[in-house]
């Protein structure tokens, strides 16, 4: 595979950035895009791993990257060398160009406009990527944090339903979505990981707090998913000045089975406002999730459940919600506004 000069200008939150399969470490596939241009600058798979989808996964990460930064059609010049008939199958075009030579694509999703910033905190050791929506500046607002940010506005396309709720709210609200690394890095970070909640607390809040005009001081909201709901409720506890509300679906409680009542005791009083969500269909046990092997001993179900009456016989104000369906994200997008405004606006 043609090894790809890294520019000056590449680093997170930067202009160009690439995305890199690894076998083993060893880089086998790789994707680069230009969000100045909203190009598609090289896309690669070593033969060895061609057949594997590696190449259309890469395709979609550029892709999203770069409608995220408000392009609505992206394109890339012929001469590239990514087949042709490869992104022909991929929804590209080669009709409308503005010139000739260029293969296009148009975006079938609501515009979408995200400030990309790279935070990172000596403390705690962690960098992460953070998008941003702003709120209004002539008015205070609350946070809507969001864990597993890429998950949330790029694979189940949260984007317009969380900036359609801030707009309907008085106040108005600020999106900030939380990159993650990798599978094994959710597992490390969300399974109430001390120090991942301190580079949230009180490394990414403050920031926020000073770089965004109008930015309340508290009674913010966090929102996550699975693993990154289990996360989303530690948090909660652990910084209650900062989060009045919490939203975990399908949150992993049953990784926190076992002790959740004791850190909740810990943590008491609870104070706030807790959706938590589950599927009907959630009820497999004795499973190990890559690729750390993670083992879920009990349901999702179990786990949230118990997590809903430890919660509210602390003092609580808890919302469970059982729908239909399993552990996918078009649940979860269905129940996203009902659920925030539940949280944010109580008297709607």
């Amino acid at each position: 595979m043609e090894l790809f000069r890294e520019p000056e200008d590449w680093q997170p939150a930067g202009i160009r950035t690439g995305w890199v399969a690894c076998s083993d470490d060893v880089p086998v596939a790789v994707s680069l895009a230009c969000r100045e241009s909203g190009e598609l600058l090289a896309l690669a798979v070593d033969p060895e791993f061609r057949g594997q989808r590696l190449g259309r996964e890469l395709l979609r990460q550029a892709e999203a990257w770069l409608f995220s930064h408000g392009w609505e059609t992206i394109s890339l010049a012929v001469d590239s060398g990514v087949p042709a008939d490869f992104l022909l199958r991929q929804g590209w075009s080669a009709e409308g160009p503005a010139h000739e030579g260029r293969l296009i694509k148009k975006s079938d999703k609501p515009k979408l406009l995200l400030e990309e910033h790279w935070l990172e905190d000596p403390a705690t050791g962690y960098g992460r990527l953070i998008r941003l929506s702003r709120g209004p500046a002539d008015r205070t607002h609350p946070l809507c944090l969001i864990l597993d940010g890429e998950t949330y506005w790029r694979d189940m396309a949260t984007g317009p339903v969380f900036r359609s709720i801030a707009d309907s709210m008085p106040t108005g609200m600020t999106l900030a979505y939380i990159g993650h690394v990798s599978a094994a890095d959710r597992h490390r970070d969300f399974t109430a990981n001390v120090e991942y909640a301190r580079f949230l607390g009180e490394r990414v809040i403050p920031w926020l707090q000073q770089e965004v005009a109008g930015l309340a001081d508290g009674g913010h909201l966090v929102v996550g998913l699975s693993l990154s709901g289990l996360m989303a409720v530690h948090l909660a506890l652990r910084y209650p000045q900062l989060f009045g509300a919490c939203i975990s679906q399908s949150g992993s409680h049953w990784w926190d089975a076992e002790d959740f009542e004791s850190v909740v005791e810990r943590l008491e009083p609870v104070r706030g406002r807790f959706w938590l969500s589950v599927g009907t269909k959630e009820t497999a046990t004795d499973l190990r999730h890559p690729p750390t092997g993670l083992h879920q001993k009990i349901s999702q179900i179990d786990g949230v459940k118990n997590a809903v009456r430890v919660l509210g016989e602390a003092g609580g104000v808890v919302n469970f919600h059982e729908f239909e369906g399993g552990h996918t994200g078009e649940c979860w997008r269905d129940e996203l506004k009902e659920a925030v405004r539940w949280c944010l606006m109580p008297e709607a």
